[in-house]
């Protein structure tokens, strides 16, 4: 069978899959910077499985990119791999609560090696149905690569069981890591995006509806009863227009991007794991509107995103020279250091005078840059 749409279920089973775990993290006891903090194990655990799904699907997506079709044994052994993946989000929450219990750091331990053993296998009966297709050779993929991670793994079972009881987590975090060098020497440009393109359209889509999730129903059916939760519905709309808002950044970059390399691909990425952090910070903000600390975490949230969209245009237009247009379009980055600038400032307005006025810096920062850049479309129609 064609590989299109069994690339589109993949996919999108990844996407839900890496934007529902953010839910498994529970809120903070407090708007203080402690209460917040004191889940960091959880925030951690959801940084390693979000790298280790995009990396797993960035491998995917340059084996894919040389096949046509996949035959029903290669469909059972995704299979498998979609259903460990799906656990993801219950056993790495389960773990982070019980970072040394031995029995969650086993399960979780086997959940990792027993997707990287089913990925394995879906790639030898990949290459054992295509051998002798010349494009796949291309990829010169060399078994060491696989075994590595495997062997990190089973060392940090041995740690566990002697001496030190999380070994599985840390030896999981190396094999992740190792992986991700791994895939980054096989990583070269391409002209294809379309693929990656639809994981980012799956991942942002997923994470707008899941954010309505976290609005607590009316107490009743009344007006009073839904206007009582205004601050949510606040906080809900300003999220909605900044993910809208990355999701125009995209469309908009990847309509004039003629290549895409391992750096654009990871420094997007980081932009869509920041984002995807919006559900759980938007209730943390709903929570505790009048609180700075709070406020202020939804700020550097915003900031870092911003961040990471400047390293993607830099990256793409380093790759992509000869592209008049989009060295044209992105010749600065005066809309994301605006926006970065303008939520810094408020940040310090909303320390000293009115925290809520920080959220809602992201949203008038936001408003300004589409005033920019609507003003630039227009220019660049007359070149």
């Amino acid at each position: 069978m064609k590989t299109d749409r069994f690339e589109t279920f993949y996919d999108a089973v990844l996407a839900i899959v890496i934007t529902i775990l953010v839910l498994k993290i529970p809120q903070p006891l407090g708007p203080e910077w402690g209460a917040f903090f004191s889940n960091y194990l959880n925030f951690i655990t959801y940084f390693i499985v979000f790298l280790s799904i995009i990396n797993i699907w960035y491998g995917n997506h340059n084996l894919f990119q040389h096949i046509d079709n996949i035959n029903n044994k290669s469909l059972i052994s995704y299979g498998i791999s979609i259903f460990l993946f799906s656990l993801f989000p219950y056993f790495a929450s389960w773990l982070s609560l019980n970072m040394n219990s031995l029995v969650a750091e086993t399960i979780f331990g086997l959940l990792i090696l027993f997707a990287n053993i089913s990925n394995i296998i879906s790639v030898i009966i990949i290459f054992g149905a295509n051998r002798y297709s010349e494009k796949l050779q291309e990829l010169h993929i060399k078994k060491s690569y696989f075994i590595i991670p495997i062997v990190i793994i089973l060392i940090g079972f041995i740690l566990s069981y002697t001496v030190f009881t999380p070994g599985i987590y840390i030896a999981s975090i190396f094999s992740v890591l190792l992986s991700i060098i791994y895939n980054r020497k096989q990583g070269k440009e391409t002209e294809e995006t379309e693929r990656f393109e639809a994981l980012i359209d799956a991942i942002i889509a997923i994470i707008i509806t899941i954010i309505v999730l976290e609005i607590p129903t009316a107490a009743n059916g009344s007006l009073e009863g839904l206007l009582e939760l205004k601050l949510e519905f606040l906080a809900y709309i300003i999220s909605f227009i900044v993910c809208f808002n990355v999701w125009n950044f995209t469309y908009n970059l990847f309509a004039i991007v003629n290549k895409i390399n391992y750096k654009s691909i990871w420094s997007i990425c980081s932009a869509l794991f920041f984002l995807s952090l919006i559900p759980y910070l938007t209730t943390y903000v709903a929570m505790n509107y009048h609180d700075f600390v709070p406020q202020c975490i939804y700020g550097i949230n915003f900031m870092i995103i911003n961040m990471c969209s400047i390293i993607a245009t830099f990256q793409m237009k380093k790759i992509d020279k000869s592209n008049k247009f989009l060295q044209t379009a992105f010749q600065n980055y005066n809309n994301f250091v605006l926006n970065i600038l303008f939520t810094f400032i408020f940040i310090v307005i909303g320390y000293l005078y009115y925290p809520p006025i920080i959220m809602l810096s992201c949203l008038f920062s936001i408003l300004i840059t589409w005033i920019f850049m609507i003003k630039k479309i227009n220019l660049l129609k007359l070149i």
